[in-house]
């Protein structure tokens, strides 16, 4: 599809107001089919994200727009695919799905991303994948803090249940008697 120059720009300033909005990765995409490209934007769609093909001049123009300085030059250069993020919440589980794709199709790679103001590298994204999401880091804490607690209310609760079985002990020993 052909762009004039304003299409460019207003493109790269709309782009560049969802990279203030949102947290991204960057990925390259070059060999892989339309299908896998729609499977791939299936999964991302759970999470509120988009995975949306932009030219690499729109890109680097989007991103000076945001007020971003690209530490990371190879990030938008090749063929490249933007994720944006929709839920901040969310960013291990896209980072997540990416990496399992992946797996399955070699031809996606991950260039790196940012969120807030921090850029990410590639390692990043792949650490980042290996991060169980937000709600699931707060089940494991919650379910850390239950079996705290509930273990210290086992001690504390010990002295009175051994006395209690010690009377009913000398209870029955008299009653025998």
């Amino acid at each position: 599809m052909k762009y004039s120059k304003n299409d460019k720009v207003e493109a790269s300033k709309k782009l560049g107001a969802d990279f203030k909005a949102a947290d991204v990765f960057f990925t390259s995409f070059q060999g892989l089919k339309f299908e896998n490209l729609n499977v791939l934007r299936d999964k991302l769609r759970a999470s509120r994200s988009k995975f949306t093909v932009t030219r690499n001049t729109i890109i680097s123009h989007a991103i000076g727009n945001a007020g971003f300085k690209s530490s990371d030059a190879g990030a938008h250069k090749g063929p490249t695919a933007v994720v944006t993020i929709g839920d901040p919440d969310e960013l291990t589980r896209v980072a997540k799905i990416l990496a399992d794709f992946a797996k399955d199709n070699p031809a996606l790679k991950v260039k790196g991303g940012f969120t807030s103001d921090k850029w990410l590298t590639p390692e990043d994204c792949k650490r980042l994948s290996a991060i169980g999401s937000k709600p699931e880091l707060i089940s494991q804490l919650a379910n850390v803090l239950y079996s705290n607690l509930a273990q210290i209310r086992f001690v504390l609760e010990a002295p009175a249940r051994d006395l209690a079985y010690v009377v009913e002990a000398l209870r029955d020993k008299k009653s025998k008697e």
